[in-house]
């Protein structure tokens, strides 16, 4: 039945803006805009094969801030708090769990997101 993750839909006020700020603070490259009128309603990145995208809070139906399941995979958590915080992101510290560390913060329009380091693979 299902067979993979579309794509992750994060709600914002104004698309545009928190797509730079994912490009500026997160690094993600994303594929250009779906516009209306001139303004980006609908953006997305790939990463790792699945899409992360940010739209209007009209498409999304939801308000911005109230998205909280994306979790990014990264290579070394330490080193990328440590990234993030030189770039003004409030993030808080790593913590384990038995099987990998995980850190959240909140983006531009209040949404949660989380990164994730395994560290026993599984």
């Amino acid at each position: 039945m299902i067979k993979e993750i579309a794509f992750t839909a994060y709600p914002a006020k104004d698309v545009a803006g928190l797509r730079k700020w994912y490009e500026d603070k997160l690094g993600l490259k994303f594929s250009g805009p779906y516009e209306e009128d001139g303004v980006e309603k609908y953006n997305e990145a790939n990463v790792g094969g699945g899409y992360f995208s940010v739209l209007t809070q009209e498409w999304a139906d939801r308000d911005p801030g109230s998205a909280s399941g994306v979790v990014f995979e990264v290579d070394n958590i330490d080193n990328t708090v440590k990234d993030l915080r030189a770039k003004g992101i409030e993030i808080e510290d790593p913590y384990a769990t038995p099987v990998c560390k995980i850190a959240s913060f909140t983006d531009l329009e209040g949404n949660k997101v989380s990164l994730h380091q395994i560290t026993v693979p599984h």
